[in-house]
């Protein structure tokens, strides 16, 4: 029997990614967000979920695409690390994915790269898909800058 991971994909430009659907908390519609002074070009800014206040990074400039033509479409990926959420701006959330162990290929080590977030690079029959390992997707740095943000 094959450890099968459930993750849920979603795209920046066109280029697919997804992410373990345990660090996964829900999907929200982009909304405008209250930017936050001194903050990390990535981090987008706050927006009001639940009962407190949700930080978004902007993955397009996390991963240095180009900055999204229009924002309104943008869907924004509610994941968690631990007791802590954060939300990911991407262009589209597209479904949730079952993959075998077999189709996960490890994470080439491109020159010099600091994708270390990239925990493996899962093969479908038409497309590769970068697999997030969430806890990478921000240094420590970035880490500690965010919760500044949240508290």
């Amino acid at each position: 029997m094959s450890v099968e991971l459930k993750a849920v994909s979603f795209n920046i430009e066109d280029e697919k990614f997804a992410i373990d659907i345990n660090h996964v908390d829900t999907v929200i519609e982009y909304q405008k967000t209250t930017k936050v002074p001194e903050s990390s070009d990535f981090i987008e800014g706050i927006v009001n979920f639940r009962d407190g206040v949700l930080p978004v990074i902007n993955l397009r400039v996390k991963f240095s695409y180009p900055q999204f033509e229009d924002k309104d479409k943008a869907k924004i990926l509610v994941v968690k690390i631990g007791e802590k959420k954060f939300g990911l701006m991407v262009d589209e959330v597209k479904e949730v994915m079952n993959i075998k162990q077999e189709q996960i290929e490890e994470s080439p080590s491109v020159g010099g790269t600091k994708a270390d977030y990239i925990s493996g690079i899962i093969k479908t029959d038409d497309s590769m898909i970068f697999l997030i390992d969430v806890e990478k997707i921000l240094s420590k740095e970035e880490k500690i800058e965010l919760e500044k943000v949240i508290k």
